[in-house]
């Protein structure tokens, strides 16, 4: 719903509760995501934390691409978040303060808190997606810079005189 108002397009009711025709695969993401964070952080907890923001882009990614299964997604996700983890990070600890507000009120500044937060989180996605995009775009002439223009000259063989 929230990438759809980004976009310009009109939100509707339906849209709210489109991730519910794709349960099967929000359901695996969601249990995939949270077995893989634990395993890291059985290592220690540092790492687990670093996976969980390395996968915190996978809803986004599954309801932008519905041709990806949810391995895919997490992939993307890792390769998408890299170099931006301590951002979002940053984002989270930003909203410190309406959580305890939503602590303080016994939850009803929910209401309002929990569509910020996830509005924040929605165009974190769109900003990161943009540059991850123009990133792969770039990636193929990176690659062609690299490949030489000038013809190679074949080794010549010489007779060695005795």
């Amino acid at each position: 719903y929230l990438l759809k108002l980004h976009d310009g397009e009109e939100g509707s009711i339906k849209d709210l509760f489109s991730q519910f025709d794709r349960f099967a695969d929000g359901f695996l993401l969601n249990l995939l995501t949270s077995i893989y964070v634990f395993l890291w952080t059985l290592l220690f907890i540092i790492p687990g934390i670093i996976k969980y923001y390395s996968y915190a882009m996978t809803e986004f990614i599954l309801m932008d691409h519905p041709e990806y299964g949810p391995l895919q997604a997490i992939t993307e996700s890792r390769k998408m978040m890299y170099g931006h983890r301590m951002q979002l990070f940053i984002l989270g600890l930003s909203f410190i303060g309406w959580f305890l507000l939503c602590i303080i009120t016994l939850g009803i500044a929910s209401l309002w808190v929990v569509p910020y937060y996830s509005t924040a989180r929605a165009k974190f996605y769109l900003d990161i997606k943009k540059e991850y995009e123009k990133k792969l775009a770039a990636a193929p002439i990176q690659e062609a810079e690299t490949i030489p223009t000038e013809p190679v000259e074949e080794e010549k063989e010489f007779e060695v005189e005795e």
